[in-house]
């Protein structure tokens, strides 16, 4: 235990400076220069309406991520938690639509993300099962929810105070996106400074250690699927404010995107390497590209093709430094 906790003041040590800084979180440079590239490019890219669309349209992709942060910190993967965004989305709508009540809408989303959240908890935590096996077989489930309950159409009826919600905000920043925010610093604050927070770190970097040491490591590995899936559930909720309508296809495309953010801010996919802080870093910078080579006219597919590039080279960044480092 007690070299576990000289190498993470080592660690501390090696990030002083402003060189060590910019290697404990490689996604700086890359963010900071997206942002002079756009702004050199396109003279609408730093005007205020627009730095609020980039906010609000990834709300529900920072939710998620952080979610999706913990569970890849400690060497698994949610694959489930695009489509719980779906189902919570959908069954949470179709509960506001038939009652009017956004109390229970919220809870309701919330609860669906919990379910699947305890679920994948259960069964790699408890049973043992592969996470890429367990989640995708979760995923598929929460996708057929959303697909049945609403008939493969957008659910009305939404509340006029959840889409009012959606498009309001508080001094500049989208009240959506203030969610995130909220949620991404309490995260981070329980990872960086409790107990559970260094057992999710050092389950993630060593298993076998993690058990020598007295973790219970199936109730760590079954809170960070759990936390994951709750999140999931508010970002749900949050699509909802943001679209306006529960749409049952709405998480189809962000599973990459959510673990792309993720990756290219530097937390390793081998778990114990990472931060809430790079995931913020990550969801960044690919919601500053995607709005920015819009704004050039730069073709979606083309886009993939950068998006692709840019993972490579931030992820490939990380581990330089992490080996560096340790």
């Amino acid at each position: 235990m007690e070299s576990v906790e000289k190498k993470t003041k080592n660690q501390t040590n090696n990030y002083k400076g402003p060189l060590n800084f910019v290697k404990r979180y490689p996604a700086i440079p890359i963010l900071l220069l997206l942002f002079c590239a756009f702004s050199v490019a396109s003279p609408y890219f730093l005007v205020g309406g627009n730095m609020q669309t980039i906010l609000a349209a990834n709300a529900v992709v920072l939710i998620a991520a952080v979610g999706q942060t913990l569970v890849i910190l400690t060497g698994g993967i949610d694959l489930s938690v695009s489509t719980v965004i779906s189902a919570s989305a959908v069954v949470a709508g179709t509960v506001m639509g038939s009652t009017g009540n956004v109390f229970l809408g919220v809870v309701i989303a919330i609860g669906v993300g919990l379910v699947f959240g305890l679920i994948n908890g259960v069964f790699v935590g408890y049973f043992g099962l592969t996470p890429f096996i367990t989640t995708m077989g979760t995923q598929l489930v929460a996708r057929g929810i959303a697909f049945v309950l609403s008939q493969g159409i957008a659910v009305k009826g939404t509340p006029a105070w959840v889409m009012e919600f959606g498009f309001s905000d508080v001094l500049g920043i989208p009240s959506i996106m203030l969610v995130g925010f909220i949620l991404l610093v309490i995260t981070a604050i329980l990872l960086a400074k409790t107990t559970w927070g260094r057992h999710v770190m050092l389950l993630g970097s060593n298993r076998s250690s993690a058990n020598y040491t007295g973790i219970n490591v199936r109730k760590i590995e079954m809170s960070v699927y759990l936390i994951c899936g709750i999140l999931g559930g508010v970002a749900g909720f949050i699509s909802i404010a943001n679209l306006g309508n529960a749409i049952p296809g709405v998480g189809d495309t962000l599973l990459l995107i959510i673990i792309g953010g993720v990756v290219l801010g530097g937390t390793s996919m081998s778990g114990g390497e990472g931060s809430i802080t790079r995931t913020l870093l990550g969801v960044g910078i690919l919601a500053v590209l995607t709005n920015g080579l819009n704004l050039i006219g730069i073709p979606f597919y083309d886009q993939l093709i950068i998006q692709g590039f840019l993972i490579f080279v931030g992820n490939g960044l990380a581990v330089k430094f992490s080996s560096h480092q340790k």
